[in-house]
């Protein structure tokens, strides 16, 4: 169902235009959702047993394994994968691409933190997005190939979705495995998305996991789905003035200063709807957002 609102486009902006309010909002709301503790635990013990076991690539000796991460943030998931690959493939060479200057500076400073346990890793920084990465790889001639491709929570951001699932199938040498976190199709995040369209814009495209299954159901990759249960505290974002409430709703609504530029009828209707049942589930006075995000790993 698409909002009724009659909010003016124009008076919003995605958060994408404006990268240091994309990570101080993130940073809000990545530390609400580390509460839980969902994303680093799956990446320190789901990620060996679905991903890091199963691979079946022939790395010669002396050569590296390849590692291509799309979307790696400020690291924290990234490096988690890379010591979990690093206790079967000793030499890695990592493709992180990132558009956010100030998520790559918090990357660099965490693999300098780990350093002794990324040992054998080389980590290349790129600041884009794929589209851009894409692009640069062409105009280089850049033919190379991965063993493992990472996407996680990157692909609202292309231009052409179904086109970029199989573009990145592509890069995949055989026996390589790639791995596409996306919220889910059933999640509150998904639900809020679906009714508020007015919220996408040119960098910006609202899907969720189901749209990277078709994608794939479409090119005949098969893939495996791993639904992830997930929720993040934000009763603060009903505290008027609440300065990380707000942010968390900007993050959620992917909305620059959402508080500000929405008319204030919106904001209300948005917030009700945030707090009702299609979003979030009520629990000992807290309001916990529905964050279910679902895996979608491909074998080639």
């Amino acid at each position: 169902m698409a909002s009724k609102s009659t909010q003016d486009k124009g008076d919003l902006k995605s958060i994408f235009h404006d990268p240091d309010h994309y990570i101080k909002s993130f940073g809000v709301y990545a530390q609400a959702s580390a509460k839980y503790q969902v994303l680093a635990n799956w990446g320190e013990n789901v990620f060996s047993e679905v991903v890091a076991e199963k691979l079946q690539v022939n790395i010669a000796d002396g050569e590296a394994f390849r590692a291509l991460g799309v979307g790696v943030g400020s690291g924290e998931m990234d490096t988690k994968m890379m010591c979990k690959l690093r206790n079967r493939y000793p030499l890695i060479s990592n493709i992180a691409v990132e558009p956010a200057a100030g998520q790559i500076k918090l990357y660099q400073d965490l693999a300098t933190k780990m350093a002794v346990k990324l040992n054998g890793i080389t980590t290349d920084w790129r600041k884009q997005g794929l589209d851009e990465f894409r692009r640069s790889k062409v105009e280089s001639g850049d033919t190379t190939k991965y063993h493992f491709i990472s996407s996680i929570h990157s692909l609202y951001y292309v231009d052409d979705l179904d086109d970029s699932v199989k573009w990145l199938y592509d890069q995949l040498e055989d026996g390589g495995m790639m791995m596409i976190i996306t919220v889910s199709d059933n999640s509150g995040f998904w639900r809020l998305w679906n009714r508020y369209k007015l919220f996408e814009d040119q960098l910006l495209r609202f899907c969720n996991s189901e749209h990277i299954r078709e994608a794939c159901s479409k090119h005949k990759i098969s893939f495996t789905n791993y639904k992830q249960k997930s929720r993040v505290d934000i009763t603060d974002s009903f505290e008027e003035g609440n300065v990380d409430g707000q942010l968390k709703v900007d993050f959620l609504a992917h909305v620059v200063d959402f508080h500000s530029t929405a008319s204030p009828a919106l904001q209300q209707e948005l917030l009700e709807y945030l707090g009702g049942p299609e979003c979030s589930e009520r629990r000992d006075g807290e309001v916990l957002f529905d964050n279910d995000w679902d895996a979608v790993i491909v074998t080639k």
